[in-house]
């Protein structure tokens, strides 16, 4: 047995009591579900957390409103993670010994040296050099400091790898007992979204991985490109993350007829966005959740922006809060100019603030916000009830952007040059404060903060938060000087 399987052993054996075990052993026997697919993993996953909820300590738990305090949750959250891995794991081990074996995980460049890929650049490396942004208040600049004065973001390629397997909603790529991820994930440190829904369980000491899902229903394909993610259907990393190695790929002659897979069941606006970059003579896979293509010749393209679902360790410092290539965005504006003709009768407005209606990370003085920035000219914008197109159109002519940080922002990959970006945000330990700046700011875009803090007592990064209308009004009047 390998140390992985052993120390996997271990974490599972171990319990308080046997009295715990025994009865933890007997609650989870009487959940029937299988486990051979993503999708019937997401089922069982529903099922145990619908089973703990109606059960006594459940109701208990909500009842006695534990949830509402901060270090009681965090705990629950910690074990329900854990706790569905053990179990998880157990009995796929059980049903399927050849699922839950160990895997090597392999970065592309290495996978590829290894076996001795051929590999086309889409764009060399670039050195990006990293500044420190106007922030209000002024005492909490130190937020928005560099770790470096710069930073170099790699070189972008194509792999053309053989015989590979590709699922629904993972960038992960299998081929035989191989598992491919892209070049910035950091085992250590990066949390992913698949680990979070069940599929898979890293080791990142010896970067090795279990794959705890199976389609055996998988569909051959001859030859494709890969762009499914798991983090796709979140419109910030689609338009930032997605949609620029997409544009890169297809803007290469070399690669113009070869079919690209994307996630299926994405909005409307995404799907928009993506026949402005492709056109409409390339053919396009949409790969439904759990399920998976077996691909004679698969094209893998390297990340052109990349932030981290979570973090693995809190305890581990210097977290990512980004890096892009500033290259990948010009390319992605550039098909988009060419592509998309100007929308007549259409007056649109140069000082603009998004107002963000998500159920998270409210803004609670909004309206007193928007009130003083009407008064100063600005318009008031919903985009969600925007199109791709009218969202694109927007974000192009304005000059003066104010908005609470949230995926909307994201368009403003598509401002040109000069155009002032005013993010509001709290503070926290765990934000990613620096994530619009590394964005913006490399392609000549203008970016300031404004910074403000929680108004609930458990004081998580997602909370409501408020910020003084003094420091707005003033990075406002500092930005237009």
């Amino acid at each position: 047995m390998d140390k992985t399987s052993q120390k996997l052993k271990f974490k599972f054996v171990w319990q308080p009591s046997n009295v715990i075990y025994r009865r933890a052993t007997k609650f989870l026997l009487n959940i029937d579900a299988p486990f051979t697919s993503a999708i019937s993993i997401q089922k069982t996953r529903n099922a145990v957390f619908s089973k703990l909820k109606s059960s006594w300590l459940g109701i208990w738990f909500r009842n006695r409103h534990l949830k509402s305090y901060f270090l009681i949750r965090k705990f629950v959250l910690w074990l329900w993670k854990r706790g569905f891995y053990i179990y998880l794991f157990f009995f796929v081990r059980v049903i399927n010994r050849d699922l839950g074996r160990p895997r090597h995980l392999y970065k592309l460049s290495n996978f590829a040296k290894k076996n001795k890929i051929q590999i086309f650049s889409l764009n060399e490396a670039e050195i990006i050099e990293a500044d420190t942004p106007i922030v209000f208040p002024h005492s909490k600049q130190y937020c928005l400091s560099p770790d470096s004065d710069q930073y170099i973001f790699p070189e972008i390629v194509v792999a053309t790898i053989k015989n590979a397997k590709v699922y629904g909603e993972t960038n992960l790529v299998m081929v035989d007992d191989d598992v491919i991820c892209h070049e910035l994930h950091d085992f250590m440190r990066d949390y992913t979204s698949e680990e979070l829904a069940g599929w898979i369980l890293i080791d990142a000491k010896s970067n090795s991985i279990r794959w705890l899902v199976e389609d055996e229903s998988s569909k051959p394909i001859s030859i494709a490109a890969t762009f499914v993610d798991a983090c796709a259907a979140n419109y910030a990393h689609w338009m930032t993350e997605v949609l620029p190695r997409i544009a890169l790929f297809c803007a290469d002659e070399q690669f113009q007829d070869i079919p690209i897979v994307v996630n299926e069941g994405l909005h409307k606006n995404i799907m928009e966005s993506l026949s402005f970059v492709v056109g409409s003579e390339r053919q396009i896979i949409l790969l439904p959740f759990g399920h998976a293509l077996d691909i004679e010749q698969l094209y893998m393209i390297s990340v052109t922006g990349y932030v981290p679902f979570g973090r693995r360790d809190n305890k581990l410092s210097g977290h990512s809060h980004g890096i892009f290539s500033p290259r990948a965005f010009e390319q992605l504006r550039d098909t988009m100019n060419e592509n998309i003709r100007e929308m007549e009768n259409e007056d649109w407005p140069e000082k603009i603030f998004l107002r963000r209606n998500s159920g998270v990370r409210k803004l609670v003085n909004s309206e007193e916000i928007e009130t003083l920035l009407v008064a100063d000219g600005f318009v008031i914008v919903e985009p969600e009830k925007l199109t791709f197109l009218q969202q694109l159109q927007l974000f192009k002519h304005a000059k003066t952007i104010v908005s609470s940080t949230g995926a909307a922002l994201a368009s403003a990959v598509f401002c040109i040059p000069k155009t002032k970006v005013i993010v509001i945000m709290s503070i926290h330990e765990d934000m990613i404060y620096r994530y619009w700046y590394n964005m913006l700011h490399p392609l000549n875009i203008n970016v300031g903060y404004v910074l403000g803090h929680t108004i609930n007592s458990d004081q998580e990064m997602h909370s409501d938060f408020i910020v003084n209308t003094a420091d707005v009004l003033s990075i406002l009047k500092v930005m237009e000087d």
